[in-house]
């Protein structure tokens, strides 16, 4: 599907649990122990209604790498809205920061990850008009005013929304005007509907006429999100764009128009099955299988599925440490039977010379490898549970 860039005006932080390790590994072709690496590009939001685990559960995906989902009540919150993009037939998207490096946590290796998506509040996340059809949209960016606004106030009151903040799909053209000094001027006009709203700054206009004309030899306009805020008494605007330095030249190449225009509002728009396993989510079914639990079993009655999910929890918060002491058990196995065969090499040199030293060592061997014999059914309690 075609991806829709949804609202980046904002800042939320995703869950990137251990569960992901192996995934954010691909995405970074490996990681270095104590070196940090950063991965910045779009990421797509996939609800997975179909998650054996957590049917409400959406993920965070760098191409097929699943690298960490939304909070349980950040899911809740977005939902409905992703669910309107996927409904409409596009791909939700938004930039993701994903850090990462390897630490050495009680003798184990691990991936530590933190990620951030840029994305606005649910209520933002959409245009309040329909973009149009045949525009080049340009990368969202830092925020330029627009001025003389003021100017338009009364047209602009009614686009203002009742929450007083909203976010539109504005358009730039290229106009001549005429300054107080009788010079001509190119100044960027600010149109909402095709309808003038204000104009950029004589500088700022400088800079974006190159762009705009740009589009406008390939029979396009050029279209900028931008935000309107107002009350009763005054109304501001400004674009979100970015410089004309900043953008990527693959933008000039395919001019794309990538917030096309969605279905209607409504209180449920179906979403089809998206859920796939990462490498720690196979490992977890295989467990589930075996103990009968299919993945119809989501679909059982809510006590069921509470049971359900209070065990998926208590697996997912005892996996780690049972793993850590299964690795420190084999470790002191290991030393043992070392020392078993150690004491046991030095009382059979000593057996005709040194007989009490001789069999001292032995004694000692005998308790050495009792211990590892202990430690050896422990650990296998241990992974047995």
């Amino acid at each position: 599907m075609t991806d829709y860039a949804l609202n980046d005006r904002g800042s939320l932080e995703i869950v990137t649990e251990n569960f992901y390790d192996t995934e954010i590994m691909r995405v970074f072709g490996g990681l270095s122990f104590g070196k940090l690496r950063t991965w910045t590009g779009n990421a797509a939001l996939v609800p997975e209604p179909d998650n054996p685990f957590d049917p409400h559960t959406v993920s965070v995906r760098i191409g097929p790498n699943k690298i960490g989902h939304l909070a349980q009540q950040d899911a809740q919150r977005y939902w409905p809205y992703l669910a309107r993009v996927i409904a409409s037939g596009y791909t939700p998207v938004a930039p993701l920061k994903l850090d990462a490096t390897v630490l050495r946590q009680d003798g184990q290796a691990e991936v530590e990850a933190t990620a951030r998506l840029s994305i606005a509040a649910p209520d933002l996340l959409f245009p309040l008009n329909t973009p149009p059809t045949h525009a080049a949209v340009l990368p969202q960016g830092p925020s330029i005013k627009v001025l003389d606004e003021q100017e338009f106030a009364e047209y602009l009151h009614s686009v203002v929304p009742p929450s007083g903040e909203g976010r539109v799909m504005l358009t730039l053209e290229t106009n001549k005007v005429r300054n107080h000094h009788g010079q001509v001027l190119d100044i960027v006009d600010v149109l909402y509907e095709r309808r003038q709203v204000g104009r950029l700054s004589t500088q700022m206009s400088q800079q974006f006429i190159p762009i705009i004309d740009h589009a406008f030899q390939h029979e396009l306009l050029t279209a900028v999100w931008g935000t309107i805020r107002g009350s009763a008494f005054e109304v501001s605007m400004t674009i979100q764009a970015a410089r004309p330095e900043e953008i990527p030249a693959e933008w000039f190449e395919h001019l794309p128009n990538d917030v096309p225009e969605l279905l209607p509002p409504a209180e449920d728009h179906p979403v089809p099955d998206a859920y796939v396993p990462a490498e720690a989510d196979r490992s977890r079914n295989a467990k589930k299988w075996r103990k009968g639990l299919t993945v119809s079993g989501a679909a059982a009655s809510a006590p069921e599925r509470s049971a359900h999910d209070d065990d998926v929890s208590a697996h997912r918060s005892s996996a780690r440490p049972r793993s850590r002491a299964l690795g420190r058990v084999g470790m002191a196995v290991w030393a043992l039977l070392a020392m078993t065969l150690l004491l046991a090499g030095v009382g059979a040199v000593f057996l005709g010379i040194e007989p009490l030293v001789s069999a001292l060592c032995f004694i000692v061997a005998v308790a050495t490898g009792f211990m590892s014999f202990y430690l050896t059914r422990m650990g296998t309690g241990v992974a047995g549970r």
